[in-house]
C-alpha cells in the first residue's frame, strides 16, 4: 500500500508541475505607450493623409486608390490606438497567476480523492484494511469453491430425499455451471427417474444434453425425449427448434418445416429468434423445391425409350 502511495504522490506532483509552472513562469511587463508617442503617430497619419490628398488632386492617383490608401492608414492608427490600451490593461491591471497557481495546488489533490472514492475502489482503497460489507456481514463470494461446496451439501441431501425432480435438474444445472456435463446429464436423468419425466423443460433439457454427448447427433438417444416433451406440451419452443434440427440433419425436410413453422408463430415478428426461424424455414423450402424438382427429371430420365441397336 505504501508503494501505490508513493506512486499516487508522484503522479499527483507530476500533474501539478504541468499547471504550476506555466502560472509562475515570469513574464516581462510591457510599457504603456506614452502619450507623446501617440500624438506623433497621430501627425504622422495627417502629414500622409495630407500628401494623399495632394497626389489626388494633381492627378497622380485615382479616386479610388486615393480612398484604398486612405483606409490602410486609418486601420494602421487604430491598430496602434488598440495596442496602447491593451499595454495600460496590462501593465496596471493585477496578475492572477499566483491565486491560480494556489488554486489549483489546493484543488488537484482534493478532486483526485473524490473522483477515486466515486469511481475507483473508494474507501476501500484508501483503506484497504477496511472489510467490505459482504465480508463484514459473513457473507461469502459466489466462486466455484461456494459452488461446488453448495453441489455438495445438494446431493447429500437428494441422497437422502430423492423423490425431488426440481432438487435433481437444480444439481443438474449446477453441474453444468462446473463445466460437468456427463455428472449433469445423470443428474437430469435422476430427475426423470423421480417423477421429471412429466416436466417437459426437464426432457428437453436432457435431450439437449444428450444431444451434445454423442457429438450433436439427435436421433442417438435425444430424440425420445424431446418426442414425450412435445406429447405433453405440443408448443413448446425448445422441443419444436430440436425435432425440427433432428429431422434437417437427417434431410426430412418435410418434418423440419412442420416443427419450425411451429415454431415461428410463437415467436414475436421482428425478434432475432424470428428472423433467424424465418431464414432457416427458406432454406428448408428451397431444398424441399430442389428435391422435387431432382424427382421429377429422374422420373422424367426413367421414361425416355432408348432406341435399340442395330
Amino acid at each position: 500500500m505504501t508503494l501505490f502511495w508513493i506512486f499516487a504522490a508522484v503522479l499527483t506532483v507530476a500533474a501539478l508541475l504541468f499547471l504550476f509552472l506555466p502560472l509562475l513562469r515570469a513574464r516581462a511587463p510591457r510599457a504603456p505607450v506614452s502619450t507623446e508617442a501617440m500624438d506623433a503617430r497621430v501627425a504622422v497619419y495627417r502629414s500622409q493623409l495630407a500628401d494623399l490628398e495632394a497626389d489626388r488632386d494633381s492627378g497622380v492617383i485615382s479616386e479610388d486608390q486615393f480612398n484604398t490608401a486612405r483606409v490602410d492608414l486609418q486601420r494602421s492608427l487604430l491598430e496602434t490606438s488598440e495596442r496602447q490600451a491593451a499595454a495600460r490593461t496590462e501593465y496596471g491591471g493585477r496578475s492572477m497567476r499566483w491565486p491560480a497557481a494556489i488554486g489549483s495546488l489546493l484543488v488537484v489533490p482534493i478532486l483526485a480523492v473524490i473522483i477515486y472514492q466515486g469511481y475507483g475502489a473508494g474507501a476501500s482503497g484508501l483503506d484497504p484494511q477496511a472489510r467490505s460489507p459482504q465480508q463484514a456481514g459473513g457473507g461469502q463470494m459466489m466462486d466455484d469453491g461456494g459452488v461446488e461446496a453448495a453441489v455438495m451439501a445438494l446431493s447429500a441431501r437428494l441422497e437422502e430425499n430423492p423423490d425431488d425432480p426440481q432438487g435433481w435438474a437444480l444439481l443438474g444445472r449446477s453441474f453444468l455451471f462446473l463445466d460437468e456435463p456427463r455428472a449433469a446429464a445423470g443428474a437430469y436423468a435422476q430427475a426423470l427417474r423421480h417423477g421429471g419425466d412429466q416436466d417437459p423443460d426437464i426432457l428437453v433439457t436432457y435431450a439437449d444434453l444428450l444431444g451434445s454427448l454423442d457429438g450433436g447427433d439427435l436421433t442417438a438417444r435425444a430424440l425420445p425425449f424431446v418426442n414425450q416433451a412435445l406429447e405433453i406440451e405440443p408448443d413448446h419452443a425448445n422441443a419444436l427448434w430440436l425435432a425440427g434440427l433432428a429431422a434437417f440433419r437427417t434431410s426430412d425436410y418435410e418434418t423440419t418445416r412442420e416443427h419450425w413453422e411451429r415454431l415461428e408463430q410463437q415467436l414475436a415478428p421482428g425478434t432475432e429468434e424470428a428472423r433467424l426461424i424465418r431464414s432457416n424455414l427458406e432454406e428448408v423450402r428451397s431444398r424441399m423445391s430442389n428435391a422435387d424438382m431432382n424427382r421429377e427429371n429422374a422420373e422424367t430420365d426413367s421414361k425416355v425409350t432408348v432406341p435399340p441397336e442395330n
